[in-house]
Protein backbone atom coordinates (compact mmCIF):
# COMPACT_ATOMS: atom_id res chain seq x y z
CA UNK A 1 0.00 0.00 0.00
CA UNK A 2 1.13 3.36 -1.19
CA UNK A 3 0.79 6.83 1.36
CA UNK A 4 -2.54 7.70 -0.25
CA UNK A 5 -3.94 4.16 0.29
CA UNK A 6 -3.19 4.56 3.56
CA UNK A 7 -4.27 8.01 3.82
CA UNK A 8 -8.00 7.08 2.25
CA UNK A 9 -8.25 3.99 4.82
CA UNK A 10 -7.35 6.34 7.72
CA UNK A 11 -9.93 8.61 6.81
CA UNK A 12 -12.64 6.09 6.49
CA UNK A 13 -12.01 4.73 9.35
CA UNK A 14 -12.20 8.07 11.61
CA UNK A 15 -15.31 8.71 9.96
CA UNK A 16 -16.38 5.52 11.09
CA UNK A 17 -15.49 6.10 14.47
CA UNK A 18 -16.64 9.35 14.83
CA UNK A 19 -19.94 8.04 13.43
CA UNK A 20 -20.09 5.26 15.60
CA UNK A 21 -19.06 7.69 18.71
CA UNK A 22 -21.90 9.71 17.84
CA UNK A 23 -24.50 7.42 17.62
CA UNK A 24 -23.48 5.49 21.38
CA UNK A 25 -23.67 9.44 22.82
CA UNK A 26 -27.30 9.95 21.35
CA UNK A 27 -27.53 6.15 22.81
CA UNK A 28 -26.80 6.86 26.16
CA UNK A 29 -29.07 10.07 26.23
CA UNK A 30 -31.89 8.01 25.05
CA UNK A 31 -31.63 5.32 27.51
CA UNK A 32 -30.52 7.88 30.51
CA UNK A 33 -34.13 9.62 29.38
CA UNK A 34 -35.56 6.08 29.14
CA UNK A 35 -34.46 5.16 32.62
CA UNK A 36 -36.02 8.57 33.78
CA UNK A 37 -39.31 7.74 32.94
CA UNK A 38 -39.12 4.64 35.08
CA UNK A 39 -38.64 6.65 37.96
CA UNK A 40 -34.41 5.04 37.81
CA UNK A 41 -31.40 7.04 38.09
CA UNK A 42 -30.32 7.38 34.51
CA UNK A 43 -26.76 7.49 35.23
CA UNK A 44 -27.33 3.93 36.18
CA UNK A 45 -27.64 3.90 32.42
CA UNK A 46 -23.60 3.96 32.19
CA UNK A 47 -22.77 1.33 34.17
CA UNK A 48 -22.57 -2.34 32.31
CA UNK A 49 -24.07 -4.84 35.36
CA UNK A 50 -25.93 -2.41 36.63
CA UNK A 51 -27.49 -1.30 33.67
CA UNK A 52 -28.67 -4.93 32.48
CA UNK A 53 -29.92 -5.40 35.77
CA UNK A 54 -32.02 -2.42 36.05
CA UNK A 55 -33.35 -2.90 32.21
CA UNK A 56 -34.49 -5.96 33.48
CA UNK A 57 -35.69 -4.95 36.64
CA UNK A 58 -37.99 -2.53 34.56
CA UNK A 59 -39.17 -5.18 32.68
CA UNK A 60 -40.87 -7.05 35.63
CA UNK A 61 -38.50 -9.48 36.64
CA UNK A 62 -37.75 -9.70 40.10
CA UNK A 63 -33.97 -9.48 41.79
CA UNK A 64 -32.54 -12.81 41.57
CA UNK A 65 -33.77 -13.07 38.04
CA UNK A 66 -32.10 -9.54 37.32
CA UNK A 67 -29.06 -10.69 39.12
CA UNK A 68 -29.03 -14.23 36.90
CA UNK A 69 -29.82 -12.17 34.20
CA UNK A 70 -26.55 -9.33 34.57
CA UNK A 71 -24.33 -11.85 36.69
CA UNK A 72 -24.69 -14.86 34.89
CA UNK A 73 -22.36 -14.14 31.86
CA UNK A 74 -19.62 -12.93 33.39
CA UNK A 75 -19.40 -15.29 35.94
CA UNK A 76 -19.74 -18.22 33.13
CA UNK A 77 -16.34 -16.14 31.60
CA UNK A 78 -14.46 -16.15 35.28
CA UNK A 79 -15.26 -19.63 35.36
CA UNK A 80 -13.57 -21.05 32.50
CA UNK A 81 -10.93 -18.19 32.92
CA UNK A 82 -10.16 -19.98 36.38
CA UNK A 83 -10.43 -23.41 34.99
CA UNK A 84 -8.38 -22.78 31.74
CA UNK A 85 -5.37 -22.30 34.09
CA UNK A 86 -5.80 -25.09 35.93
CA UNK A 87 -5.12 -27.53 32.69
CA UNK A 88 -7.98 -29.90 34.00
CA UNK A 89 -10.26 -31.27 31.09
CA UNK A 90 -12.91 -32.57 33.37
CA UNK A 91 -13.02 -29.20 35.21
CA UNK A 92 -12.41 -26.96 32.13
CA UNK A 93 -15.40 -29.03 30.64
CA UNK A 94 -17.76 -28.52 33.52
CA UNK A 95 -16.88 -24.48 33.50
CA UNK A 96 -17.98 -24.33 29.69
CA UNK A 97 -21.38 -25.86 30.43
CA UNK A 98 -22.30 -23.84 33.22
CA UNK A 99 -20.90 -20.73 31.11
CA UNK A 100 -22.97 -21.96 28.39
CA UNK A 101 -26.14 -22.67 30.61
CA UNK A 102 -26.14 -19.56 32.27
CA UNK A 103 -25.60 -17.22 28.77
CA UNK A 104 -28.48 -18.87 27.81
CA UNK A 105 -30.70 -17.50 30.80
CA UNK A 106 -29.26 -14.38 30.30
CA UNK A 107 -30.30 -14.50 26.77
CA UNK A 108 -33.88 -15.92 27.29
CA UNK A 109 -34.39 -13.11 29.94
CA UNK A 110 -33.31 -10.58 27.79
CA UNK A 111 -35.50 -11.83 24.94
CA UNK A 112 -38.21 -12.18 26.97
CA UNK A 113 -37.45 -8.49 28.66
CA UNK A 114 -37.84 -6.86 25.55
CA UNK A 115 -41.12 -7.74 24.55
CA UNK A 116 -42.31 -6.81 28.54
CA UNK A 117 -40.43 -3.65 27.89
CA UNK A 118 -42.65 -2.82 25.29
CA UNK A 119 -45.62 -4.29 27.01
CA UNK A 120 -44.50 -1.79 29.74
CA UNK A 121 -44.58 1.15 27.46
CA UNK A 122 -47.89 0.74 26.42
CA UNK A 123 -47.03 -1.03 23.16
CA UNK A 124 -47.38 -4.60 21.51
CA UNK A 125 -45.70 -7.13 20.31
CA UNK A 126 -44.24 -5.35 17.17
CA UNK A 127 -42.63 -2.82 19.26
CA UNK A 128 -41.52 -5.93 21.10
CA UNK A 129 -39.58 -7.32 17.81
CA UNK A 130 -38.38 -4.00 17.28
CA UNK A 131 -37.00 -3.62 20.68
CA UNK A 132 -35.19 -7.23 20.44
CA UNK A 133 -33.67 -6.16 17.04
CA UNK A 134 -32.92 -2.61 17.29
CA UNK A 135 -32.61 -1.92 21.13
CA UNK A 136 -30.26 1.17 21.08
CA UNK A 137 -33.15 3.29 18.68
CA UNK A 138 -35.96 2.05 20.53
CA UNK A 139 -34.06 2.85 23.60
CA UNK A 140 -33.66 6.17 22.39
CA UNK A 141 -37.64 6.49 20.97
CA UNK A 142 -39.02 5.51 24.00
CA UNK A 143 -36.80 7.79 25.79
CA UNK A 144 -37.44 10.88 23.90
CA UNK A 145 -41.29 9.91 22.84
CA UNK A 146 -43.86 11.66 24.90
CA UNK A 147 -46.64 9.72 23.71
CA UNK A 148 -45.16 6.53 25.38
CA UNK A 149 -45.56 6.35 29.50
CA UNK A 150 -43.50 3.63 31.37
CA UNK A 151 -46.66 1.81 33.54
CA UNK A 152 -44.58 -0.25 36.04
CA UNK A 153 -47.87 -2.77 36.51
CA UNK A 154 -48.72 -3.83 33.06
Amino acid sequence: MNDADLTAVYGVLSFMWLFAMAIGIIQIIGVWKMYKKAGIPGWHSLIPILNIYDWLRMAGYNVVWSLIGSVGTILGIIFVAVESASNNENTMAVSVVLMVILGIIAAVLQIMGCFKMAKRFGQGIGIGFLFLLFAPIMCMVAGFTHDWTYHPKM
